[in-house]
């Protein structure tokens, strides 16, 4: 199975409604996770959520480098415990999604502010099909100053 050195990691920051303790592991929210504690986000939106027993919504996190490797499985148990599930129960359909999901984390350099959300595609029939969207953010009304302040801190 592959390993992939970094990881999606959260910060609380309220102004850009990142709400988890610093170094808190992030992974897309599932059907069954709150927006509990987020300002109002716009419809497509969606959410990260914390790896742990809260599962602490954000909208942003920062991909930091991992000082020991991660694999799908191993987010894919992360997720699973966190979310109070067997970790038996993980189908091949989780793995597929979690490996899709350090794929493109691990797209992006260390320090890089991402966010999830909502977009359609065509499909070969061409009828619409909605998808998470995991993309950089930018904030270009930002100084580099301030920037490095909010996103490059040591994990």
């Amino acid at each position: 199975m592959r390993t992939y050195i970094t990881m999606l990691i959260g910060f609380y920051n309220d102004e850009l409604n990142s709400y988890e303790n610093k170094g808190d592991w992030l992974y897309c929210a599932q059907k069954t996770d709150s927006k509990k504690g987020l300002k109002r986000m716009p419809k497509g939106y969606h959410f990260f959520v914390s790896l742990n027993e809260e599962r602490t919504p954000s909208e942003i996190g920062v991909v930091k480098r991992l000082s020991t490797p991660i694999t799908a499985k191993e987010l894919a148990i992360l997720d699973y415990k966190s979310r109070g599930k067997s970790v038996e129960e993980i189908p091949e359909s989780e793995l597929l999604q979690c490996d899709k999901f350090l794929r493109t984390i691990n797209s992006y350099s260390e320090h890089t502010p991402v966010a999830v959300d909502w977009s359609d595609r065509l499909t070969n029939d061409m009828k619409k099909e909605k998808y998470l969207w995991i993309h950089k953010v930018l904030f270009r009304d930002w100084s580099k100053e301030k920037k490095k302040e909010v996103f490059e801190w040591d994990f």
